[in-house]
């Protein structure tokens, strides 16, 4: 495939050729990757999206956990209703707190 040349920006940018994008297919946002090789010739590659769950089990703890990941689930659902239910006195004792001063 023969592609029109781009020119390199004062700042050293280049403009990826439309359809050199379709063929690789990059949207906006993606990132890719510049190889060269011994000839000096360029390959541009798709780089991976950098996802956090990629990261996942990278690390070792330094504790074991002592839930497993379904009893954590479970325990996070029985605490955000407990939670929610106490944000809520502390802003009902707040409300209150106000409208004596107010009086």
């Amino acid at each position: 495939m023969q592609i029109q040349p781009t020119t390199i920006t004062q700042k050293g940018q280049v403009t990826i050729p439309a359809q050199v994008r379709k063929v690789l297919g990059l949207k906006r946002g993606d990132q890719v990757k510049f190889t060269v090789t011994k000839k000096k010739e360029v390959k541009i590659k798709l780089s991976k999206r950098f996802s956090i769950m990629s990261l996942y089990g990278s690390l070792k703890p330094k504790v074991k956990p002592k839930l497993t990941g379904q009893r954590l689930i479970k325990w996070e659902e029985q605490a955000w209703p407990r939670a929610a239910v106490e944000r809520d006195r502390k802003i009902l004792r707040l409300l209150g707190a106000l409208s004596r001063t107010n009086r």
